[in-house]
């Protein structure tokens, strides 16, 4: 399990809502839920991180818990209308750049629905609404070349493409603008 501090949330609060899915905080009793979706190769094969093992998603699930305490943001837990861990999305900051990146992972039975484009829209309004001293208002977002389903949704969400990323020229850097 995630090591319990003082600081450890024992509740879940809800960050926001889309028709169909809720953004909530993690708990440290959802390492469980978020191995299965990280060791899925079928979840992770556009993800740089690839494929994880216990020990990576164990310290990642840690850093969220971390993230959404300061700076109060994280790629966050996505549930569907049942309660169970669909996916994770959020924000964190990139490449050493002064802005929030959006991203989102989110399982395979949400694929082709609707429920990504979706949750990126609410995740830009979330961002507009919550803009922070020190972090561009133009959100960012990464994606590799040949993930043609990630990349239509930032399309759909106003994101336009600015050009390969300089650190990883498997991946291509969107933006979008206020």
């Amino acid at each position: 399990m995630p090591e319990t501090t003082a600081n450890t949330p024992r509740e879940r609060t809800t960050v926001l809502t889309t028709p169909r899915l809720r953004v909530t905080t993690w708990l440290p009793g959802d390492l469980g839920a978020l191995r299965v979706l990280h060791t899925d190769p079928r979840v992770m094969a556009h993800m740089a991180s690839g494929v994880e093992t216990p020990e990576r998603t164990r310290a990642r699930l840690d850093t969220f818990l971390r993230e959404q305490q300061t700076p109060g943001w994280t790629k966050w837990r996505v549930e569907d209308a049942h309660g169970a861990l669909v996916g994770r999305a959020g924000f964190r900051r990139p490449h050493r750049t002064a802005h929030r990146e959006l991203g989102f992972l989110l399982a395979p039975a949400l694929w082709g629905a609707g429920h990504a484009t979706e949750l990126a829209r609410a995740l830009v309004d979330w961002h507009e609404a919550h803009p922070e001293p020190g972090i561009e208002p133009a959100l960012r977002a990464y994606v590799f070349r040949d993930n043609l389903a990630s990349r239509k949704v930032l399309e759909r969400t106003g994101f336009r493409l600015l050009g390969p990323d300089g650190d990883d020229t498997r991946q291509l850097v969107y933006e979008r603008r206020q």
